[in-house]
C-alpha cells in the first residue's frame, strides 16, 4: 500500500475533520470515498458530454443538479 504525504490549507483541514466527525469516521476513509465519488463522477457523466448529476430525494423528484465540466 502506498503512502502519501498531501498539505491542506487550514480551512480544508477544518473541513476534513469536520466531515470526519460528523460521519464518525476517519479523515484518511473520507478522502477515500472522496475519490471513489470522483471517480464515479469522472467515468459516469464527465466522460459523456451533456449529462449532469443529479441528487434526488426518498420520492425521485430532483432538488440539486450538479454541472460538471
Amino acid at each position: 500500500m502506498a503512502k502519501l504525504t498531501v498539505e491542506f490549507s487550514d480551512g480544508m483541514t477544518e473541513l476534513l475533520e469536520s466531515l470526519a466527525r460528523k460521519g464518525k469516521t476517519t479523515k484518511v476513509d473520507i478522502i477515500r470515498r472522496a475519490l471513489a465519488l470522483y471517480n464515479y463522477v469522472d467515468e459516469e457523466v464527465l466522460d459523456q458530454k451533456g449529462l449532469k448529476l443529479s441528487i434526488a430525494d426518498k420520492d425521485g423528484k430532483v432538488v440539486k443538479d450538479i454541472v460538471v465540466h
